[in-house]
């Protein structure tokens, strides 16, 4: 991570996540920790719904708005992946 440490691959970061950073307070799901989180239990719905407290069936539809939003389809590895090197970026800020 530390070779990506400049300022265009971290606006890149911050451009990918903004449609799921709710920086107003406007939102009542928190798009990105949801995002987090899925990601982090490797996208395992029972795991990430069980780490946020929720039905697998909530972390679904929440999931479909993380894709919706993004534009990407989450169940893609490679667009996985890049997520996690974004989110991973933008906490270095």
């Amino acid at each position: 991570m530390r070779f990506l440490d400049n300022d265009e691959v971290r606006g890149w970061a911050r451009a990918l996540l903004e449609p799921v950073t709710d920086k107003t307070g406007a939102a009542k799901i928190d798009l990105r920790h949801t995002l987090r989180t899925f990601l982090a239990h490797n996208g395992q719905s029972d795991a990430s719904a069980t780490a946020l407290g929720i039905h697998r069936h909530t972390l679904r539809y929440r999931m479909g708005k993380v894709a919706e939003a993004l534009g990407r389809e989450v169940d893609d590895p490679a667009v996985r992946a890049e997520l996690w090197i974004a989110l991973q970026l933008d906490d270095q800020l």
